[in-house]
């Protein structure tokens, strides 16, 4: 595998898909080994906070997708590790997409090799059985951009607009404020308000928006935060400034 620079991982935002249907035959270790150096080298959104992570080839869940081999994403119970998880492991998601393997995101499902009491998260990997890429921007199915952001021609923004989220609850609001922008999420509510990775669908979206900015030559910081200006319907995250 080559190693894929943040350009690589930025022009891969508007063509990754999450793959559902894979070649079950396994990745060689230096493919792994290839990862494990990948996701050395990308950004932490909390460079303090160090999640682990191991792999499995067996797991089991709720709408459970069979893949080869699964990433399975260990914290310890710290503020913030959610939205640091989604951060980093979406960097990983983009850099599998832009080697032409597949991967998805597994919120229900569980490794069935070892049971830790501390997981978040599991991702799928391999390569696909069918084509890993969408073709044309009309194949993300987002509500429309002016929907979550006051500023829909900023770059990093649109980024965020395709980001992936548990259930496509899409639970964010980007309102750009002078040099910076307030972040806002919403809980979801109904049928959806059993789901709990809300946080990790942030740190995801902030991973997208992180990989624009860089690619227009712009600085990133986020700093989580619940005194942003009340927004009706909103709740406050945190502010990005670049």
């Amino acid at each position: 595998m080559e190693p894929k620079t943040r350009a690589d991982l930025y022009a891969a935002i508007s063509q990754r898909k999450s793959c559902r249907k894979y070649d079950m035959t396994s990745l060689a270790a230096a493919d792994l080994a290839s990862i494990d150096a990948a996701i050395a080298g990308m950004e932490q959104l909390d460079p303090e906070l160090r999640l682990t992570y191991r792999y499995s080839q067996k797991a089991k869940g709720l709408f459970h997708i069979e893949a080869p081999h699964y990433l399975v994403v260990e914290g310890s119970g710290a503020a913030g590790e959610l939205e640091a998880a989604g951060f980093l492991f979406q960097q990983l998601d983009l850099w599998l997409n832009a080697q032409g393997l597949g991967s998805v995101w597994l919120g229900s499902s569980r490794d069935a090799e070892t049971k830790n009491e501390r997981d978040i998260i599991m991702m799928g990997f391999g390569r696909p059985r069918d084509n890993e890429h969408r073709r044309q921007l009309a194949d993300f199915k987002r509500v429309p951009i002016a929907e979550m952001t006051n500023a829909p021609d900023d770059l990093a923004i649109q980024a965020v607009h395709l980001a992936p989220s548990g259930r496509n609850l899409q639970p964010w609001y980007l309102e750009q404020n002078g040099d910076g922008v307030l972040v806002y999420y919403r809980l979801p509510s109904g049928l959806a308000a059993a789901y709990k990775l809300t946080d990790l669908d942030m740190g995801i979206a902030l991973a997208h928006y992180m990989l624009a900015a860089r690619h227009q030559g712009r600085d990133f910081h986020f700093q989580r935060s619940d005194d942003l200006p009340a927004k009706a319907g909103w709740l406050a995250f945190g502010w990005i400034s670049c």
